[in-house]
């Protein structure tokens, strides 16, 4: 079990196993949708972020789980967790991923 932060990383282009599979999950969630040339569908779709904060994690939640599904199947979501900042009024989701065996 492996956890996804919205934290920025360098890209490893030789990851490989399970190191690529963190690397993919994690630039499949930070990945605005519709940026991507030649697949507009990548990535995540950021409407939620002006909805009022249930429905923004609940069309969150199902967002990372749809895109994960489709362009990551070596992975599967095992949560979706969010932690707050209310000082500063910012929500941070927390993934919590599995690694599929083939």
């Amino acid at each position: 079990m492996s956890s996804i932060s919205a934290s920025s990383i360098v890209i490893n282009w030789s990851a490989t196993g399970s190191d690529e599979i963190m690397q993919n999950v994690h630039m499949i969630l930070t990945t605005p949708a519709g940026t991507v040339p030649f697949d507009r569908e990548f990535g995540v779709d950021m409407s939620f972020l002006d909805l009022p904060l249930e429905r923004s994690k609940a069309k969150m939640t199902v967002e990372y789980i749809t895109k994960i599904n489709k362009y990551e199947p070596r992975a599967s979501i095992n949560s979706v967790t969010f932690e707050y900042d209310e000082l500063n009024g910012c929500m941070y989701p927390k993934v919590v991923i599995d690694l599929v065996d083939d």
